[in-house]
């Protein structure tokens, strides 16, 4: 069913959701968390971004390293990473333009993972 519904999607790699659920309630659970941190977090991050806040940033990025890229495709996973090592020792002014051009792929990987808990939800 995964690689079905996988082949919709561009940042969304629905096949490595079976490393971590082998049936459709345990992932439709993983992407309603999923969901949830992912969009708990782009609000974190837009409000770091404001503040100029480089530990928040870096927090933030170390996190997403650590759950998005479990999901997503190879592409998004190394940004992810890239931005992460990068960010140990950057300002929040040298920060911003990094994930200013991250959020764009995160807002899509958010919209992506919560089209995928539809299709989950119905079973489909």
């Amino acid at each position: 069913m995964a690689d079905i519904i996988g082949a919709m999607y561009i940042l969304l790699d629905t096949a490595r959701a079976s490393d971590f659920a082998t049936d459709n309630s345990q992932m439709l659970n993983l992407a309603d968390t999923f969901v949830s941190s992912l969009q708990n977090d782009l609000q974190a991050l837009q409000n770091a971004l404001s503040e100029s806040d480089a530990n928040a940033l870096k927090s933030l990025l170390h996190t997403l390293k650590g759950y998005v890229t479990f999901l997503c495709n190879e592409s998004l996973a190394s940004q992810l990473i890239d931005i992460e090592a990068k960010a140990r020792e950057m300002t929040a002014e040298q920060l911003q333009p990094l994930v200013n051009a991250l959020l764009p792929a995160l807002v899509n990987m958010h919209r992506e993972v919560t089209d995928w808990r539809e299709h989950l939800s119905k079973g489909s």
